[in-house]
């Protein structure tokens, strides 16, 4: 069976590596300078990271019984068809839960307490941190009050750590009555609503963390009508994906200040145009689509991969199986 890995971390094609020289499963690592197809078009199982896997790709590999994603968002994969053609699709729900939350937090902490790290002046030569005077005054974390939109596993981590910081914590899921069972503490959140009470709960929040999948529901769920909604005091952070939120609204919600700031992991395109007028502004932090990626998180990450195979290779469905019908 040949597997075909679209990897590009290099710790990441590590751990595979030591995990596959323990088994009797091969895998091929697809060379990005050469054309994709021909390396791929005899393949029963993909790996997939950021790569679209579209009609065109499904159709040029007919062998194809599995598509694994390597975090936990499939908007990259056509999922309907790739069913409509009987191969799974399969992610990761839970190995990288805690690396994304805890990522969260480093953005909240950065925008909050007014951070601005110039390689050029804020680090002398001595690799010390130069002391400057801030233009304004950071806030604790404390009492604040934090929306948390899409209440997965990983918003669950992010809830929980927000109480460990004294935070108020408001959570907006697609089924909330799905979690109530046994009472919203269960879930680390005081208030708990469905997307509707979206435009209630905005102007509450001190931070607005996203947390939910991108598909057709959510896409621009944040756009100009509730960004101003906000505080101007408040902060957006999003480590889900990029179209969930208007790219426009956003742009003009921060250069106006009708927003203090954003934080994102995760960008339109990626890797980022680096003339993209947002990378332009103070009020904007971008990390390169990196909160998943912990040694730890890795480590599970490849060993629900390979469970999935070996099912594969069984016959059986994988656990992970994202597909529907």
């Amino acid at each position: 069976m040949k597997i075909a890995a679209l990897v590009q971390n290099v710790e990441f094609k590590q751990r595979i590596e030591e995990k596959m020289r323990k088994t009797n499963i091969f895998i091929d690592f697809i060379k990005n300078d050469e054309p994709l197809i021909p390396q791929i078009m005899d393949a029963e199982i993909i790996i997939n990271s950021f790569n679209k896997i579209d009609r065109n790709l499904i159709d040029s590999c007919p062998k194809l019984k599995l598509v694994q994603q390597s975090g936990i968002g499939v908007d990259g994969i056509d999922i309907d068809y790739c069913t409509e053609k009987d191969i799974y699709v399969a992610n990761v729900p839970l190995a990288n839960a805690i690396s994304v939350a805890e990522h969260t937090f480093l953005l909240m902490l950065y925008l909050c307490k007014n951070i601005k790290l110039d390689p050029l002046q804020s680090v002398s030569s001595t690799g010390r941190f130069v002391r400057r005077e801030p233009d304004k005054i950071g806030f604790e974390l404390q009492g604040k009050n934090l929306l948390i939109i899409g209440l997965g596993v990983t918003g669950i981590e992010v809830a929980k750590r927000a109480k460990a910081f004294g935070m108020k914590v408001t959570a907006i899921t697609k089924h909330p009555f799905t979690k109530t069972v046994g009472g919203d503490k269960k879930y680390f959140v005081d208030y708990l609503y469905g997307i509707d009470k979206l435009v209630d709960v905005l102007p509450k929040a001190d931070i607005v963390s996203i947390h939910t999948p991108l598909n057709q529901e959510t896409e621009n769920m944040i756009g100009k009508k509730e960004l101003d909604l906000m505080k101007k005091s408040a902060y957006l952070v999003n480590v889900a994906r990029a179209p969930i939120v208007s790219r426009e609204a956003l742009l003009g919600s921060l250069v106006n200040k009708n927003i203090a700031g954003a934080a994102f992991d995760v960008f339109w395109e990626e890797p980022a145009d680096t003339d993209d007028p947002l990378l332009k502004l103070e009020n904007f932090v971008l990390t390169p689509h990196l909160a998943g990626w912990t040694y730890e998180a890795i480590d599970s990450i490849t060993d629900i991969m390979f469970m999935n195979f070996e099912r594969i290779l069984r016959g059986q469905i994988p656990m992970t199986m994202v597909n529907k019908g």
